[in-house]
């Protein structure tokens, strides 16, 4: 993983405006000077996060998630910090240098190669010798920009491999790992084929799928790279990496079989569109679709096993707490030849027709089962009611029930047992609330957070609290506190900004986040003046109470004179620093 220098990271985050970021992600409408939108960290209804264009930053007032663009994109992709920053300088057109010396990935050298070779491909397509290919392409109705999008080329025959890996110097083992050689007989695995690659979840070339122009039973319209240490079939989501902020912006992700379906989609606008690549889908690609934390719809082929694999998907999807709908597209064909045999508008409406999964299971068990058979039927209505009163709402469910009553002759509707959690959850995970603080700790708590406003642009006034009273209460004020003091100890002013790059800690950042926003009063020293004593109130009232217990747990007569005293010089300081205050 590179490590990237303070300049660098100071670079990257003035050149990159946090407003475009989010916005690929979430939609953003100007209020003011701010910009206001759905939270995407939270079950949110109602616009809550702010992103300031001024300041760079966003902050959610309800879920508290808050920072920088650096800490956006480590929140929302799940990434380190060091690939937040390749990801907005890669967003901000910036061309990063990384360090050759820190930490290098061991995958580093394969992802390079497989690059390489894409690269090969691509210009092949481009020759004299891919012309048939472009032909293809052209018929496909594949433009340029799909091509370049996609990275589509095509991988010539043998002897130009072979010529190529020789001048790249790449050992046998190599193209094996990579899956670019048969390990039994040395040949490339890809040859004369329109070559697809396929990355992993952040975008790094893992593999390929490749089909073939040729006609014939005997040979396989699609090749794609055998397991690898790189490439495991079932752990992959084919797009994943350029439609995850489509589709975090669209509110869906729309899941269908192969690489040119997903294709088929982007041709007619729709990038929001992932393919688990023909397979079942597995818990890994399952767990890649959740982390998108948007519904899934299910496009797969209207045929027998497109419904079956539809099918299947739906009993895990609901298992699993996914929310998802099914496209509603019988009797019609995949997307790509949707969008070949009827055009981009067509293929829109099509998406846009949707079905739940209790009225998909409605038809398809029907279809697949025997109603004339009473077990069956029994089964049937069972299965239809029981994924009906977890994904369907309430309002919904009367005029369900009839549809399956006019099926079965039975009522399923008064079988309802235990009342189940809805399996159509939000898009976005639940944070836990937080139980309020006693009113003696928020007064305290908004205390400490304005002595650390103050902290943020006054070197003195970060050194005075840490003299006079020397700790934070509240954790996230605590953690702050440490940074802020860890900066002044490294520098002579601070840069807020940079302080998002530091802290790890999420409540941290959501603190200074909610702080930055803030407006610093105009007398900011008396404004510090008066929290500072605020605190120190509230310290002088937590050792008054502590005395107090002790005092009451206290049999030694002693002992209860000597705090008695110690009470009375603690009421007495708390007394004088209230009339210093109001004089």
């Amino acid at each position: 993983m590179p490590v990237f220098s303070e300049d660098t990271i100071r670079q990257v985050r003035a050149r990159t405006d946090i407003v475009d970021v989010i916005s690929q992600y979430v939609s953003l409408e100007k209020h003011g000077k701010e910009f206001k939108g759905i939270c995407p960290f939270h079950d949110d209804h109602d616009p809550s996060m702010s992103v300031s264009p001024d300041k760079q930053i966003f902050k959610c007032f309800v879920c508290g998630a808050g920072g920088n663009v650096f800490s956006f994109l480590q929140k929302i992709e799940q990434i380190t910090f060091p690939e937040a920053v390749t990801r907005a300088a890669a967003m901000a057109g910036i061309d990063l240098k990384l360090p050759q010396s820190t930490g290098v990935s061991p995958n580093q050298q394969a992802w390079n190669c497989l690059q390489s070779f894409t690269d090969y491909a691509r210009y092949f397509l481009d020759s004299q010798e891919g012309e048939a290919a472009k032909e293809y392409c052209r018929k496909r109705k594949l433009s340029d920009e799909i091509l370049e999008t996609f990275e589509i080329g095509w991988a010539p025959g043998i002897q130009r491999q072979d010529r190529f890996f020789q001048g790249k110097g790449w050992g046998r083992d190599m193209l094996v790992k990579t899956g670019l050689l048969q390990a039994e007989t040395g040949r490339p695995v890809f040859t004369d084929r329109l070559l697809i690659p396929i990355h992993d979840r952040a975008g790094h070339p893992v593999g390929y799928t490749a089909r073939t122009l040729a006609a014939g039973a005997d040979i396989p319209k699609y090749v794609n790279t055998p397991a690898t240490p790189l490439y495991t079939k079932g752990d992959l989501v084919f797009n994943y990496h350029r439609a995850k902020p489509a589709a975090r912006k669209a509110g869906r992700v729309i899941l269908v079989e192969g690489a040119m379906d997903v294709i088929g989609l982007s041709k007619a606008g729709i990038r929001e569109a992932v393919a688990n690549l023909g397979t079942a889908c597995t818990e890994t690609q399952l767990e890649l679709l959740r982390q998108l934390q948007v519904p899934v719809h299910v496009f797969y082929d209207s045929d027998a096993a497109g419904r079956k694999a539809a099918y299947q998907f739906g009993k895990k999807a609901m298992a699993a707490g996914i929310p998802f709908v099914v496209v509603s597209a019988r009797g019609l064909k995949d997307p790509d030849e949707i969008f070949q045999e009827k055009g981009a508008e067509f293929l829109q409406e099509t998406v846009e027709r949707t079905i739940s999964f209790p009225e998909f299971l409605l038809d398809y068990l029907a279809e697949t089962g025997n109603l004339e058979n009473y077990e069956e039927k029994l089964r049937y209505g069972e299965e239809v009611s029981e994924a009906a009163w977890k994904l369907l709402k309430d309002f919904e469910q009367p005029a369900f029930f009839q549809k399956l009553r006019d099926k079965t002759d039975f009522d399923f509707s008064v079988r309802k047992q235990v009342p189940t959690v809805r399996s159509r959850p939000s898009q976005r995970r639940k944070e836990k609330a937080r139980p309020p603080l006693p009113a003696v700790r928020q007064g305290r708590k908004r205390a400490e957070e304005a002595v650390l406003q103050v902290m943020l642009s006054s070197r003195s006034a970060a050194s005075r609290y840490r003299e006079e009273v020397g700790f934070f209460d509240d954790p996230a004020c605590h953690i702050l506190s440490l940074y802020i003091y860890d900066a002044y100890r490294r520098q002579e002013s601070l840069d807020p900004q940079s302080l998002f790059d530091r802290i790890e800690e999420e409540e941290a950042q959501g603190l200074l986040a909610d702080l930055m926003a803030r407006q610093l009063p105009e007398n900011a020293q008396a404004f510090f003046d008066d929290s500072l004593g605020a605190v120190k109130d509230h310290v002088l009232g937590q050792e008054i109470d502590s005395v107090n217990k002790r005092i009451q747990e206290t049999d030694d007569l002693e002992e209860k004179s000597r705090l008695a005293q110690e009470k009375m010089a603690l009421v007495i300081a708390r007394h004088q620093a209230r009339n210093r205050k109001e004089g």
